[in-house]
Formats: C-alpha cells, sequence, structure tokens
C-alpha cells in the first residue's frame, strides 16, 4: 500500500533522487557520424548559381534597375528594371522601363534586344541600385511619342499579350510615386 501526500499527490516516506526529464532525441540513435557533410556541396552549387548571373549585378526584390544613358551623347535615356531570377525564359529577358507621366515601368521590346547585344548597343546599361533607380526616375526624360508607339507594337522579342506594365508604387515605392506626381 502506497501512502499519498494530499496536496502535493507525492508519496509519502523517503524521497526519490531526482531524474533528468525525459528527451525522446536523446535515446534515439545518432546517425550524425555517417551522414556526408553537405554544406559544402551547397555552397558550391550556390556560387555557380550566382556565377550563372551576369557579374555583379545589383538586385532588389528580385528587380535589377539599369540605367540607360546614350552611347553617343551620354545622356541619360532611359531608367529600367530586369528580373534576372525568375523562372520564365522570357521574363528573365524582358526589360521594363520608366515612362514618367504615366508613372508605370513598361516592358519595352527594343531596350530589351539592345540589353542583350555585345556590340553595337544604343545605350550604355549601368547597373544601379533601387536607391540610386529612386533619384533618377525624378531626373528621367519623358519618351518620344514615336517611342511609345514602338512599344505597343512589337517586333522582336515580344509579342503584344507579352507587354505588361508594373506602377511606380510597387516597383520603386510610394514616396517616388509622390515625388513624380509632385515634379510634374
Amino acid at each position: 500500500m502506497r501512502l499519498m501526500d494530499d496536496v502535493r499527490g507525492e508519496r509519502l516516506g523517503r524521497p526519490r533522487p531526482p531524474m533528468p526529464p525525459h528527451d525522446y532525441f536523446d535515446s534515439v540513435p545518432t546517425y550524425a557520424d555517417t551522414l556526408p557533410d553537405y554544406r559544402r556541396l551547397a555552397r558550391e552549387i550556390g556560387q555557380d548559381i550566382a556565377a550563372a548571373r551576369p557579374p555583379n549585378v545589383l538586385t532588389h526584390n528580385g528587380r535589377a534597375f539599369w540605367k540607360l544613358t546614350d552611347a553617343d551623347s551620354g545622356a541619360l535615356a532611359w531608367l529600367a528594371f530586369t528580373r534576372p531570377d525568375t523562372r520564365s525564359a522570357l521574363a528573365r529577358r524582358k526589360v521594363w522601363t520608366l515612362i514618367p507621366y504615366l508613372q508605370v515601368f513598361m516592358a519595352n521590346w527594343f531596350v530589351s534586344v539592345d540589353h542583350e547585344r555585345t556590340d553595337q548597343y544604343q545605350w550604355i546599361h549601368t547597373n544601379i541600385d533601387v536607391y540610386e533607380a529612386r533619384e533618377l526616375a525624378l531626373l528621367v526624360p519623358q519618351p518620344q511619342a514615336e517611342d511609345i508607339k514602338r512599344i505597343t507594337r512589337p517586333e522582336a522579342v515580344l509579342t503584344f499579350d507579352d507587354i505588361d506594365r508594373h506602377k511606380v508604387t510597387t516597383v520603386l515605392g510610394r514616396g517616388t510615386a509622390q515625388a513624380m506626381k509632385a515634379a510634374r
């Protein structure tokens, strides 16, 4: 017959020595010694993925921003972004350019073609960070009417259905969009 203390539910008499709490993971055999260390392999794979991307491309939320200056005069022509890490090959080739008066980035087929060229390019593509892109958004000139017509009538890379838009608020933030409105 066991006598129990009514208050604490413990046995009366000689106290038991304290036992460490039972841990399931301590009772399961550890196989860590027999498994290979994949950290080095993961690091090498990660470096291969980074090496596949063009060198020194800065990205922010999956977007790489580009300042396009005229190859002849050096004047700012476009502010653009690409998405180098997307799954779709077409989306990796696309370049979206800022149309300031509409406050949208629109997929631009002729800038996409120029972006892929290694020689005879019309613009110099310089990778910039998002903070510089926000500043340049206020300085980008309005595109010519012929350029807008060319964007909406694709001849290469894109089809009419591939021309999509991204709002400035989505890409650069609400502060930049408000500053662009105030600058008009």
